[in-house]
């Protein structure tokens, strides 16, 4: 299987995946932030096994029934981890690279925005892990993408997601936070990813705390809980009511 095949500029994502799985030479991708320093994700991370993944990841395979949808896949390892449960499972992304890969590794996938995506399917489960929730960009368009993902579930369907609340990235010493409650959410990011010599845009990124996340998606029409918890992270299931 020949997966060494360069893809257009702008995909570092995509172009670290099919690199990684033709040469298994690790290489880092760097992500860029407006408001924090450089992060690096390592390329082997991106290929864990089930068994590799964190409690939180697979209590979110647990959290999936029926049909399921998973965006922003990646390599799709949680996809391949639910197929192999028995799930009928389509995958979408926004990197040619990796949804190449994820064909290879017959997965039912497709380069696409989710925002672009027609309801033309509706599904038992949709799915975005990684900070998942991220994927509404910020905390302004929070509304249209919980009103998105509700139109693609079926009745009793459920988005299974992760976030973080960075609010302890604003804290000082003796405990207290200098937030500017006059600025943006402090959950909205701005990041870009870097591979080699590869560029990507860059792109809204939401990290939101677990309270105001409720909020919205009760006023969206969902009956939201936290199904797990370690330090900041949090798993959440939001059940179609």
């Amino acid at each position: 299987m020949n997966t060494n095949q360069p893809i257009e500029n702008g995909d570092p994502i995509g172009q670290a995946i099919l690199d990684y799985a033709q040469s298994k030479k690790p290489f880092d991708i760097i992500v860029s932030s407006d408001l924090c320093d450089d992060d690096i994700i390592p390329i082997e991370v991106l290929f864990r096994k089930e068994e590799q993944m964190p409690e939180l990841e697979l209590m979110a395979l647990d959290q999936c029934k029926g049909h399921v949808l998973d965006i922003g896949a990646g390599a799709g390892v949680h996809a391949l981890a639910l197929q192999d449960r028995g799930h009928r499972v389509n995958a979408i992304d926004t990197s040619a690279g990796a949804v190449a890969y994820m064909k290879l590794n017959g997965i039912s996938a497709q380069q696409i925005d989710f925002y672009a995506l027609k309801p033309q399917i509706q599904y038992d489960t949709i799915l975005s892990l990684m900070n998942g929730l991220g994927l509404a960009q910020n905390l302004e368009n929070l509304p249209i993408f919980l009103k998105k993902i509700h139109d693609f579930l079926l009745p009793g369907g459920r988005f299974v997601a992760d976030s973080t609340d960075v609010k302890y990235l604003y804290e000082d010493e003796d405990g207290g936070y200098w937030l500017d409650l006059n600025s943006a959410y402090y959950g909205n990011f701005q990041f870009q990813m870097h591979y080699k010599k590869i560029s990507g845009p860059t792109f809204d990124w939401l990290y939101i705390d677990y309270d105001t996340l409720h909020e919205h998606a009760t006023a969206c029409g969902f009956k939201c809980r936290r199904a797990y918890t370690i330090e900041e992270n949090y798993l959440a299931v939001l059940e179609k009511i």
